[in-house]
C-alpha cells in the first residue's frame, strides 16, 4: 500500500535526525535504524538530495552543512531555476513585466528567450543579465540596500506608483494562509505591495518548497492577490491544497 505524505515526511525527518546526529551513515545502517528496506532509504535519499538537504556518495549519505542562509546550494538552485523557467512561459511578447528582488523572480528573465518585453524592477542585479536587444529594462531608482542590491525608499515607490504592468513575477521569503506573501525586509514589502497593486494582469508568485507554509516578518500581499503560485513537488500537499482553496492556481514543477 502506498504510504501517505505524512508517513513519508515523518520517516524522512527521522532520517535527517539520524544524519544530524551521526554526520555520515551507510544506507544499510540507516535501513536498520529506521526498520525499512534499503530501497526505501535510497528513494528517500534521492528526494532529500534533490531538496538540497543531503549528499549521497558510494552507498553512504551525509547532511549538507550550512553556515548561513545565503549559502549556495546546487540542488536548491536547480529547483529555483525550474520554477523560474516555468514562470517565464506566462510572459508574452510585448508585455510590461514587473520583477521584485527575489532571486527566483530574477532568474525567470534568463528564460524569456527572444521575447521583446519591458522589464521594470527594483533589483539592481538585472543589469548583469543578458537581455533581448529590443527589450527595455527600467530600474525604479531609490536607495540601494546591500547585500541584496534592492532599490527601496520614496523614489522607488514613486516610480512604481506611476507605472503599471501586464504581468508580475514575485519572489518571497514565506507564503502562508495566515500571513500571505511575506518578506523579512519592511522596505521591500512596501514595493512588493505596490507591484501587486499596479499589475493589470497575472500576479505570479515563485517559491520553492522551503517557503510554502512559512512566514517572514512583513506582509506584501494576501493569498487571494495571487493568480498563479509556481513551486516544486516537495511543497507540503496540505498547504498547497489550502492555497488552492483560496482560488490560486498552483503549478508544481518536477525535477
Amino acid at each position: 500500500m502506498k504510504s501517505s505524505h505524512k508517513t513519508i515526511k515523518h520517516r524522512r525527518d527521522k532520517l535527517l535526525d539520524l544524519l544530524h546526529t551521526e554526520t555520515t551513515l551507510p544506507v544499510k545502517e540507516i535501513s536498520h535504524k529506521l526498520d525499512v528496506s534499503e530501497i526505501t532509504v535510497r528513494r528517500d535519499l534521492i528526494a532529500l538530495e534533490k531538496m538540497g538537504l543531503v549528499q549521497r556518495a558510494h552507498g553512504t549519505a551525509q547532511i549538507v552543512q550550512k553556515t548561513g542562509t545565503e549559502d549556495y546550494n546546487e540542488e536548491i538552485e536547480v529547483l529555483k531555476n525550474a520554477i523560474a523557467k516555468k514562470a517565464a512561459e506566462y510572459v508574452s511578447e510585448g508585455n510590461t513585466l514587473f520583477i521584485n528582488t527575489g532571486s527566483t523572480a530574477l532568474s525567470s528573465l534568463k528564460h524569456l528567450e527572444d521575447k521583446r518585453v519591458t522589464i521594470v524592477t527594483n533589483n539592481v542585479k538585472v543589469a548583469s543579465l543578458d537581455h533581448n536587444p529590443n527589450s527595455t529594462v527600467i530600474l525604479s531608482g531609490g536607495e540601494i540596500r546591500f547585500p541584496k542590491e534592492a532599490l527601496v525608499g520614496d523614489i522607488a515607490i514613486d516610480s512604481f506608483s506611476k507605472m503599471s504592468s501586464d504581468i508580475s513575477i514575485i519572489g518571497c521569503s514565506g507564503l502562508s494562509i495566515e500571513n500571505g506573501i511575506t518578506t523579512p525586509v519592511l522596505h521591500e514589502s512596501k514595493i512588493n505591495s505596490l507591484i501587486i497593486e499596479r499589475t493589470n494582469g497575472l500576479v505570479i508568485v515563485v517559491a520553492d518548497y522551503r517557503k510554502i507554509g512559512f512566514s517572514s516578518n512583513f506582509t506584501s500581499g494576501n493569498i487571494k492577490d495571487i493568480n498563479y503560485l509556481i513551486t516544486d513537488t516537495f511543497a507540503s500537499p496540505e498547504v498547497v491544497r489550502e492555497i488552492e482553496k483560496q482560488g490560486v492556481q498552483v503549478i508544481q514543477v518536477e525535477i
